[in-house]
């Protein structure tokens, strides 16, 4: 409210919120909604699926699916960073890709 007084922008206002890298384990499948939580605030989130790749791996490749679609949906990224993490980034961040 008080920004609208002294006229600051809405980019402005985005910009001087705080963003955050968080690494976040994958433990349950349930997991993946709080991921998709920090993503829509604007974090990018580290996510290491080995927890859950240990009890279900059905429900780790499930997972990863829908946070593909859900990356693809808010115009996000997502990538894998090895064999047991995944990274996923809001609209505007995007993850750069070597041409090998």
């Amino acid at each position: 409210m008080l920004d609208r007084l002294v006229g600051k922008s809405e980019e402005e206002r985005e910009l001087s919120t705080s963003r955050y890298i968080k690494a976040i384990p994958l433990r349950a499948y349930e997991d993946i909604d709080v991921i998709k939580a920090e993503v829509r605030a604007g974090n990018i989130v580290i996510c290491n699926v080995s927890p859950l790749a240990k009890h279900n791996i059905e429900d780790v490749k499930r997972g990863i699916n829908e946070l593909n679609e859900y990356a693809q949906l808010i115009e996000g990224d997502i990538a894998r960073l090895g064999e047991e993490r995944v990274i996923v980034t809001p609209k505007n961040i995007r993850i750069w890709r070597s041409q090998d």
